[in-house]
């Protein structure tokens, strides 16, 4: 599925603008707990399982990784810079039998390495997320849900965003498309934003422009017919991204073809 991060931008959906709290910074950010049904929303929408390993950043009481291990068997890791959460942490863990599933770090969240993660929590100030650069990268997925729990402004909803992390597909491909007519070279070209990608497909005497997106290392792929090809449909394939590789299948009507593309250049 990829690498997912689910933020929650509760503070600034409830009214409370940027520049309330200074610049985030190690030890600066305020603890506001998080709502008991917005930690269910997070992994929730992060479809969190036995398989994962979620950090979260900024981790309080540690509560999102601690119902991460209980109730969905997962790994989990919580960074704090404040060290009394981090012992109330540890105790809480302890206390809902998971100290063998989660640990707690006192540490700066932005000197921590988390690259083993599969699934990144945060419930932090606007300002801090964007420190993550997530400023223009659109989530795949938003959820509003009502909090009456919420401690920092009377308007009682939160916002929870699901980013998962696009396989990197930019550059050139090369392999053969295999079908009812036989088999021939191909050479596709991504251009990448995120999720989102532009593609030119190269066979024997023509090229087929189209979209394509991602969702971690899955790729839809549409692409248009040339315009000397009145009246026949796009052809649409969903095709896996791993290890270099890009395989699956292209859907040109009723005809199924087999397309295997090994990466070339970036």
């Amino acid at each position: 599925m990829g690498q997912r991060i689910v933020a929650v931008l509760g503070l600034l959906a409830a009214g409370i603008a940027v520049g309330v709290w200074p610049a985030a910074h190690a030890g600066e950010v305020p603890y506001v707990p998080t709502p008991a049904n917005v930690v269910d929303a997070m992994l929730s929408i992060a479809n969190v399982g036995p398989r994962d390993y979620v950090i979260d950043l900024g981790s309080g009481d540690g509560r999102i990784v601690i119902a991460a291990a209980k109730r969905y068997q997962a790994r989990g890791l919580g960074i704090d810079y404040d060290q009394t959460l981090i012992a109330q942490s540890r105790a809480n863990a302890a206390r809902e039998a998971v100290s063998d599933k989660v640990k707690f770090l006192h540490q700066d969240i932005f000197a921590s390495d988390f690259r083993g993660a599969t699934v990144l929590t945060m419930y932090l100030l606007p300002e801090v997320n964007l420190q993550w650069d997530l400023g223009d990268w659109e989530p795949d997925r938003r959820l509003v849900i009502q909090t009456p729990g919420k401690t920092v402004w009377p308007m009682e909803e939160s916002t929870v965003y699901l980013w998962i992390v696009p396989a990197r597909i930019a550059g050139h491909w090369r392999g053969t498309l295999a079908g009812p007519h036989g088999e021939e070279p191909v050479v596709v070209e991504f251009v990448q934003r995120f999720q989102a990608a532009s593609a030119n497909v190269r066979l024997r005497g023509f090229t087929l422009a189209g979209s394509s997106r991602l969702r971690g290392n899955s790729l839809s792929l549409r692409l248009e017919r040339s315009p000397w090809m009145p009246g026949s449909g796009p052809l649409s394939s969903t095709l896996r991204v791993a290890g270099g590789r890009i395989q699956g299948e292209v859907l040109d009507g009723d005809e199924r073809y087999l397309l295997r593309a090994r990466r070339l250049v970036d």
